[in-house]
């Protein structure tokens, strides 16, 4: 009789501890504001949330938009990693079944990858879980971390989550488990890169194929993300139209006016294209240092380059001289 009570008592203790295991996740995935009584790390503080330089709104476990902040009409410029992102790690094994774009008629949001049930799912950058819920509506199983460069990165269709919201992670740190939770046709991971809470596609900082990191500067401009070598790309061959024929078809953008503007006073003769100067940013270098160095303001480097004061410079970014 007393080994049948022993038997009972380990069996209902067990079944408690389960139990209040998944009440934890739950419970705490409903946090619609960050109360410090709760976060599992006890130096995590709203002081030090990542990437406050881009987010002012209020910081939220419970969904994945908290709020519309992103303008189409700023432009943003993110350094990929930093001092506090750590090095990038893709987030599991296995090859891509569905990419990003209109999948179907509808837009896909987000990379498909091929999994097993169980498979091992890590964080790609150090950074903060924002979110960590079972059951998110069509996505299943999700997770948000929000990491220092501005970007929050998704996992879904997770059967397993292994972190809690507000717990700090680092680039390769085990977060969950591969499943097919939510509205999926095969075990997979659902993963997607946003900023301000818009999502972007993950190939244009990511190969899929060699699974790294292909980009060091993300640039956002005119509601379009660019990796910073195809904007420049970009820029020049807009800049070599625009001074081969001032013919062309009514030209109504501010960006094309800045660009008209500049290639006549870099230019006499409107068929030559001179040859535009740049200066490659070092260690420790400043727009100041920059402008001082060239005999120039920060002014004019910011306007030729389309930047701001305070944007930040990654090393090896060229920047246009007068």
């Amino acid at each position: 009789m007393q080994y049948k009570t022993i038997i009972l008592f380990l069996f209902g203790f067990s079944f408690l501890t389960a139990f209040t295991q998944v009440e934890v996740i739950d419970n705490v995935s409903i946090i619609r504001s960050v109360n410090t009584d709760t976060l599992p790390d006890p130096i995590f503080s709203l002081d030090n949330l990542p990437a406050q330089r881009f987010y002012k709104d209020i910081w939220s476990n419970e969904n994945t938009r908290t709020s519309y902040i992103f303008e189409k009409t700023s432009t943003y410029v993110l350094p990929i990693e930093t001092e506090h992102t750590g090095t990038f790690v893709f987030p599991c094994n296995g090859n891509v079944i569905s990419y990003y774009g209109t999948r179907n008629g509808r837009l896909h949001t987000g990379m498909d990858i091929k999994q097993n049930l169980g498979d091992s799912v890590v964080s790609v950058w150090d950074g903060v879980v924002r979110m960590a819920r079972m059951g998110y509506y069509g996505y299943g199983g999700t997770i948000i971390i929000r990491h220092d460069n501005g970007i929050e990165t998704m996992y879904a269709h997770l059967s397993k989550i292994s972190v809690l919201p507000n717990q700090r992670v680092k680039a390769g740190q085990l977060i969950g488990k591969a499943g097919r939770t939510g509205r999926a046709s095969t075990e997979h991971l659902h993963f997607e890169t946003r900023f301000l809470y818009e999502h972007f596609n993950p190939k244009i900082i990511i190969d899929f194929d060699t699974k790294q990191l292909i980009c060091d500067t993300l640039i956002v401009k005119n509601g379009t993300f660019y990796a910073a070598k195809d904007l420049r790309k970009e820029e020049e061959k807009k800049l070599t139209q625009v001074t081969l024929s001032e013919s062309l078809a009514p030209i109504t953008t501010d960006s094309t006016h800045k660009i008209l503007s500049e290639t006549k006073q870099e230019t006499k003769m409107p068929t030559s294209v001179p040859k535009p100067k740049y200066y490659v940013v070092k260690k420790g270098d400043t727009l100041t240092q920059i402008a001082k160095k060239n005999h120039t303001s920060v002014k004019k480097l910011c306007e030729i380059n389309h930047i701001k004061e305070t944007s930040i410079l990654s090393l090896g970014q060229k920047i246009k001289l007068p």
